[in-house]
């Protein structure tokens, strides 16, 4: 079977499979209550959720789910140690046959919570969830200078979820006062493997840290509240830490630079975030048929790590020169007004702005400036018939391009990487939806996006997308549905580059793609506890790259 259609839904082998799925539900006179749902229970994507207790009062739940992922299908590997930390290879291993193994991880999430109600408008919840993740993973490291390894790393994750909230729920006004516990642990915080190209300068055996364990926690308050039917306010601000302070491995694993100094014991990474709404979000009835929302939004990441000076060794052989970490951070600031006007029964028109300013630290950008117009009309003549037609322009302005370098290895100049690179982009949707008759609903859209980066001589100059959609159901009774689809994508890229930092001739690469997808179904309900359905999809893609060398060739 082909492994990405078995991904998240666990159908690895050839055959017929017994989905198990069904809901269940208990009531009482005096308010008590029992749901049961249950979905694909017989397969390896199961889902499971029960609550119950009494309506008004309180009420207890539980949950379990299982994720499969499938990132590998029909690999092989010389390796010996699958799914441990240390991985070897024997002396002849160059003469044996590889063993074959399937790179695939299951996500496990289990966990339950209560919820009280009392004093009437007040609620207070507590949940708890684990989440255990097992497996292997493609991992790869560099060995020696032009060598590499890629093998199955293994997977063995923990993360524990803690939530506790407090709700006021009243007439004119709602608020909930949140606070959020997590805590990963990872059960292999490195991965050693036999370097198979070693060539006996030490570099026979290499290791790397893998994911490492991290907390983190978080408090928010959010509110609403009405003050007459033309004004209604709100907000909600939070404020977190995140913290990983593992002990740092030595710069290598070889014996010969293994007890070279480290400037600390561990990261002692330290990261603070923080949104808030200043002036909350408001909605403003301005006259009969024309309202106004207005919002504004700081989000904030404050990075308290440490900046140290560094000394590490390259592929466990290679010392290279002293550089420093950088502790990236940024503050975000987005503020927007939509206007919403209806002439007409028929009629609507909406329009807006949106301006969002972005600081960074550590980045070849400080500051990037985008402002964003947008309009849009619908028209709905017939209670058959409805029409959407959208379109935005974006502007986005940056500060003055300062590298920040790769230490040792040059970049060119003129490179502008494109989510930091000056942009103008216009983007519109075309969207019709009929209704003939009862039971047939048809909708046909169209969409595209064209982003221009006139300022970038080298790095992404041009790009386009565009999307052509319909979707089709009929309603062959009241339990019962056939469906259709067809969607065709073309997406189009132009990119400038060059073979090194002193070449002045530059290359020119275009890529063109094609996907096209189509489906077919229905569904349906009999008597009051089945639901059945079939679905078929068909998708294909074609692609195409030339490549302009400069030297006055065609592509």
């Amino acid at each position: 079977p082909t492994p990405r259609f078995a991904d998240y839904r666990g159908l690895i082998d050839d055959g017929f499979y017994l989905e198990a799925s069904g809901d269940s539900s208990y009531r009482t006179d005096n308010g008590y209550y029992f749901d049961f749902i249950g979905r694909n229970l017989g397969i390896r994507s199961r889902q499971l959720d029960m609550r119950g207790g009494k309506q008004g009062t309180w009420e207890a739940r539980a949950h379990y789910q299982e994720i499969p992922r499938y990132l590998g299908y029909g690999t092989s590997t010389p390796y010996d140690g699958i799914g441990t930390d240390t991985l070897t290879l024997a002396d002849d291993w160059k003469s044996q046959p590889f063993q074959s193994i399937a790179l695939k991880s299951r996500r496990k999430t289990y966990g339950g919570g209560f919820t009280l109600q009392f004093a009437g408008n007040w609620n207070w919840h507590a949940d708890y969830e684990r989440q255990d993740k097992s497996g292997t993973k493609a991992f790869g490291g560099g060995v020696f200078a032009i060598n590499g390894a890629w093998f199955p790393a293994p997977l063995d994750y923990k993360t524990d979820l803690f939530t506790t909230a407090l709700e006021f729920n009243g007439k004119k006004g709602q608020a909930r006062l949140e606070y959020i516990n997590s805590d990963f642990n990872n059960n292999n915080l490195s991965v050693t493997w036999d370097n198979p190209f070693a060539t006996g300068f030490g570099d026979e055996v290499s290791r790397s840290a893998l994911e490492p364990d991290n907390k983190f926690q978080q408090l928010s308050l959010a509110g609403a509240y009405r003050f007459t039917s033309r004004f209604r306010f709100s907000g909600k601000a939070y404020a977190g830490k995140i913290k990983q302070d593992v002990p740092f491995l030595p710069y290598s694993i070889s014996p010969d630079y293994e007890d070279r100094e480290l400037p600390r014991q561990s990261l002692d990474g330290k990261l603070e975030t923080s949104m808030y709404n200043l002036s909350g979000r408001f909605y403003l009835v301005l006259a009969d048929r024309l309202d106004m929302t207005a919002a504004y939004k700081a989000d904030k990441r404050d990075n308290k790590t440490p900046v140290d000076v560094y000394m590490p060794v390259i592929t466990e052989v290679w010392p290279v020169g002293p550089r420093s970490n950088r502790p990236y951070e940024y503050d975000r600031d987005q503020w927007k007004v939509d206007l919403r006007w209806r002439p007409t029964y028929t009629t609507r028109l909406m329009g807006g702005y949106k301006n969002e300013t972005l600081k960074r630290t550590y980045q070849d950008v400080r500051k990037s400036d985008e402002d964003t117009w947008w309009g849009e009309f619908q028209f709905t003549p017939w209670h058959w018939f409805d029409t959407r037609l959208k379109y935005e322009y974006l502007d986005r302005d940056n500060s003055v391009y300062e590298p920040q370098g790769n230490y040792d290895r040059a970049e060119n100049p003129l490179m502008r990487k494109f989510n930091m690179a000056d942009r103008q982009r216009n983007r519109g949707t075309v969207e019709v939806d009929l209704f003939p008759v009862d039971n047939l609903g048809v909708n046909v859209s169209y969409y595209i996006t064209d982003d221009d980066y006139d300022e970038s001589i080298i790095g992404l100059t041009n790009a386009k997308e565009t999307s052509i959609n319909l979707d089709v159901n009929y309603a062959i009774s009241e339990a019962a549905v056939v469906y259709g689809f067809y969607t065709r994508d073309k997406i189009k890229s132009e990119l400038s580059g060059s073979s090194s930092p002193a070449n002045t001739m530059i290359w020119d690469g275009f890529t063109k793609d094609k996907i096209r997808t189509w489906g077919l179904g229905f569904n349906g309900q009999a008597g009051k506890k089945w639901t059945y359905g079939v679905d078929y999809v068909s998708s294909k893609s074609d692609g195409d790259i030339l490549v302009d060398s400069g030297a006055g060739e065609g592509p």
